[in-house]
């Protein structure tokens, strides 16, 4: 099976797990833009998003890529500081974000970074202007703090999808040589 992985991402969280990702899968990387041509050979594609004010970064190109995408094995790997199991919120992102067309495929969210004094000028603006419309205090304290929850061990779910399309690949292929 031939796999890409496709990105995009604002501050480097995204970027780094799609690197972790091809060093554990051996695929090639691409940050999203014009990347129809390399991955159109794809059998499968991991794609790698940031979330900014709960939009995918990647979304333009999940629309204007639509068509051709739903002929593919997809995964997708959203990164943000919604922790995954707030389902509400996840589900939100999905529906908000990927075209329904693709919505079913696997969808991972990993833990990114956030380091406050990094960001853009208007960035760390609407940051604050969000925690500051947020009622629980626990929660405005969570969006006000750094964190870096980049960690391969992360991956290990996604990796495992991967792993089992590309063993029922094989296992088809050996059925088809008797």
């Amino acid at each position: 099976m031939k796999g890409a992985i496709v990105y995009q991402g604002k501050y480097g969280a995204t970027s780094e797990y799609a690197h972790l990702l091809s060093k554990e899968l051996n695929l090639p990387v691409y940050a999203a833009g014009n990347t129809a041509r390399e991955l159109a050979e794809a059998d499968y594609i991991l794609i790698g998003s940031a979330v900014y004010i709960g939009k995918l970064s990647i979304q333009r190109w999940l629309f204007r890529n639509r068509e051709w995408l739903s002929g593919k094995k997809l995964v997708f790997f959203v990164v943000c500081g919604t922790p995954g199991t707030d389902q509400e919120k996840t589900a939100k992102i999905v529906a908000d974000n990927i075209p329904p067309s693709l919505r079913n495929s696997a969808v991972y969210f990993l833990k990114g970074r956030l380091i406050i004094n990094k960001l853009s000028w208007t960035d760390r603006l609407l940051l604050r202007l969000g925690a500051w419309f947020t009622k629980d205090p626990a929660e405005k304290r969570r969006m006000l703090t750094d964190f870096d929850g980049v960690e391969v061990s992360a991956l290990r779910p996604l990796l495992h999808t991967v792993q089992l399309w590309e063993l029922e690949k094989s296992k088809a292929l050996v059925h088809t040589h008797y």
